[in-house]
């Protein structure tokens, strides 16, 4: 008789708080989608505006060399471009009589670059095809391209490796696991500045085909039994919410309101599709 009270008390809690979560998921969604970060900015006083004028007057930026510069300081000199390329010139696509050598690709020729050109602007680079290589015309040429360093032109001609194991893309962004140091190299072709091979850190954006509206749902309407959480991977939460019936109610409200908010997203890491 006890027992059975107990077990309907605990079975009303869970059911009032089903009926409950459609509601808070709707206040938690609203509620994240109206909160914004907002900037002030401080005009600088009339005192602080005659000290940055003194400050200017009497002190001049200094810069000193270091090895990496080195090969800027001459800008009459030409150095390789990309400073790590190689060309193979006995590749079957270097082997074309036909074909002007200046018009074989990045692979068969090497190329010099002016390091003193300015960024973002159109230079020239003068480039030689190699004995080794089968061509028409001549051999020494200049070709047009972007002065920019490698890995700071488009992300669009990168390619780079893939994700890293721990890469997790949901949680905080300033958290180390959010991002991975992917090696990339330049689309071919492309004629730039510095190394064609690099590091760039990357942040996690990949997915598993978890779905942001299912999880809701399930939160939503069985969320008492765990099967939002058994859905998103977390078995060890999704048994605990099975046997302490949604944590008399308290634990599906409260995951009601993290899944809604995205806060609690896939165990492996992805993103919702």
């Amino acid at each position: 008789g006890q027992l059975w009270q107990t077990v309907r008390k605990l079975v009303s809690i869970l059911f009032v708080s089903q009926l409950l979560s459609p509601l808070v998921a709707f206040v938690a969604i609203c509620v994240s989608s109206t909160v914004s970060i907002t900037t002030q900015t401080v005009e600088p006083t009339t005192d602080n505006k005659e000290q940055v004028q003194i400050l200017s007057t009497t002190t001049a930026p200094v810069i000193l060399p270091t090895l990496d510069d080195t090969c800027c300081l001459d800008d009459a000199m030409l150095h390789p471009c990309p400073i790590d390329h190689t060309p193979t010139p006995h590749q079957a696509q270097c082997q074309d009589p036909s074909l002007s050598c200046s018009s074989l690709p990045l692979s068969c020729i090497s190329c010099s670059c002016p390091y003193s050109c300015k960024y973002g602007a159109s230079s020239n680079a003068s480039c030689t095809a190699p004995p080794e290589a089968r061509c028409e015309g001549a051999r020494n040429f200049t070709l047009q391209f972007q002065c920019s360093y490698c890995y700071l032109t488009d992300d669009e001609t990168h390619r780079c490796s893939t994700r890293d194991i721990g890469c997790r893309s949901v949680g905080s962004p300033t958290s180390k696991s959010h991002w991975y140091i992917a090696n990339c190299t330049t689309r071919e072709n492309t004629i730039c500045l510095g190394k064609q091979v690099f590091s760039k850190k990357k942040e996690c954006n990949w997915t598993e085909g978890y779905s942001w509206k299912t999880a809701c749902i399930l939160s939503i309407t069985l969320g008492g039994f765990g099967a939002d959480r058994f859905y998103l991977g977390h078995w060890q939460e999704g048994i605990g919410k099975l046997f302490s019936f949604g944590g008399l109610g308290v634990w599906t409200l409260v995951d009601v309101v993290l899944v809604s908010t995205g806060y609690i997203g896939p165990a492996d890491g992805s993103l919702y599709i």
